[in-house]
């Protein structure tokens, strides 16, 4: 091997961990709530919006892309797909919440709802709520179309009428569902 092609091979190996380094740091420190974002979108692209049924044609940028250097297009909703059959383009913005709050959930900000009715001009756009359980695999799931919705929180017996039955009951579930609130209620009763 010649020196040239030696060194080259440095710099690239010294580069990859180097972004690997940064990688782990960056997922390490990134807050727990844009965790739980990932997961329920995860969740909504293997169990609601399947790659069977829906092109993913956009996704917003993560939060470490716009950590470093904020990209304008995710003030987008989450996603855009289309459908396979009749090739309809929409929205879907997804919010996890895991509990209420006097018998509301409030999905979004006032300035993120007032964004959402713009781009629900052009495109439709559907608001996906998934509540308790574990983001990855919540109990409820509701897509709710904004045209549907008036306030940025929703009384549960709103949504309610618009909850998406999936195949979350696994004998698993319920075991997870368990450890995840005995670990979450045993770190809020370690803050008090």
């Amino acid at each position: 091997m010649d020196k040239g092609k030696f060194i080259r091979n440095i710099y690239y190996l010294s580069k990859r961990l180097i972004n690997a380094t940064s990688a782990f740091f960056n997922e390490l420190f990134k807050p727990t709530s844009f965790l739980k974002g990932d997961d329920f979108e995860e969740c909504l692209r293997k169990k609601v919006f399947t790659k069977d049924k829906y092109d993913l044609v956009m996704k917003t940028h993560d939060y470490n892309k716009n950590h470093k250097d904020y990209i304008e297009s995710s003030l987008y909703p989450d996603y855009m797909f289309r459908d396979r059959i009749n090739k309809q383009e929409f929205f879907v913005e997804a919010k996890y919440r895991e509990k209420e709050y006097q018998g509301k959930i409030k999905w979004c900000k006032q300035s993120q709802f007032k964004r959402y009715k713009y781009f629900n001009k052009e495109d439709k756009v559907l608001i996906a709520i998934g509540y308790g359980g574990r983001p990855k695999n919540p109990k409820h799931i509701f897509i709710i179309p904004l045209e549907d919705i008036k306030y940025n929180s929703l009384y549960l017996s709103f949504l309610w009428n618009y909850e998406y039955i999936n195949d979350r009951r696994r004998i698993i579930d319920g075991y997870l569902d368990r450890i995840y609130d005995y670990s979450k209620t045993k770190s809020e009763s370690t803050l008090q």
